[in-house]
């Protein structure tokens, strides 16, 4: 397990499942992309309960967009006074607590305890830099090279790399350092199913990488020992729930 401290601050990160992830201090619990609701659960199985949130000093949720496997109105069962949403703008804001933020392309927030920007996608919705005591952070929500080459169609797979590498060149434009990032590792793509996340780490270099949005376990543990060698350290998960830093 890797651990680090910056001043005092000591970050713990759950992999949860596809692509939600938690990362916690002592005072602050950044959900992103929750949508498992399963009766009687718990953060050990990859799901976030009232007791994580019941906990924490201070909840964010965030949602990078409206997809069934990204977002479930049932994480607005946790509204309370010390529980933030940070919404991409794709969220239905009927569904969402008067107090949420809804966030568009270069949006920012800052509250004195977490600064976020959002970014775009390739996909629906957006992407964010989180910002929590000097420790960043990019969770890409759908962002990625979605080629899908092997289907044939050249011309969409050509538009596609244009449009990643130019949101990727915004990022980089605004974005100097990321501690954790997470990035989907999609093998339903087939070939060269990792190229944006191989391009993600090459342009952006963060510190560690953990891969989301994947179909198994073993291609995240096969993509750890691809770059073993690289200055970015990239985990593989095992489980839902596991905790990974």
């Amino acid at each position: 397990m890797l651990e680090w401290a910056k001043g005092d601050l000591r970050v713990r990160i759950n992999f949860l499942h596809h692509s939600a992830v938690c990362v916690a201090d002592d005072d602050n619990l950044l959900i992103f992309d929750h949508y498992l609701n399963k009766a009687g659960a718990s953060l050990e199985d990859g799901v976030i309960g009232t007791k994580e949130i019941l906990a924490a000093k201070r909840v964010y949720v965030f949602v990078s967009h409206a997809h069934h496997d990204h977002f479930n109105p049932r994480i607005f069962d946790w509204a309370n006074a010390h529980v933030k949403y940070i919404l991409n703008d794709t969220v239905p804001k009927e569904q969402a607590p008067t107090s949420a933020v809804f966030m568009h392309r270069g949006d920012e927030f800052d509250d004195d305890h977490i600064y976020v920007r959002a970014f775009g996608s390739t996909d629906c919705g957006g992407s964010f830099y989180v910002s929590l005591s000097g420790t960043s952070f990019f969770h890409a929500g759908d962002f990625n090279n979605w080629h899908w080459k092997d289907d044939g169609n050249i011309r969409y797979s050509r538009v596609m790399g244009k449009l990643f590498e130019r949101e990727l060149k915004h990022i980089k434009r605004y974005v100097t350092h990321i501690d954790v990032a997470f990035f989907p590792l999609d093998r339903r793509m087939g070939t060269d199913h990792d190229a944006g996340a191989d391009r993600f780490l090459e342009v952006m270099q963060p510190r560690t990488f953990i891969p989301i949005h994947f179909m198994r376990f073993e291609d995240t543990i096969e993509y750890s020992h691809k770059h073993k060698d690289k200055d970015t350290r990239v985990l593989a998960v095992h489980k839902n729930g596991e905790r990974l830093v």
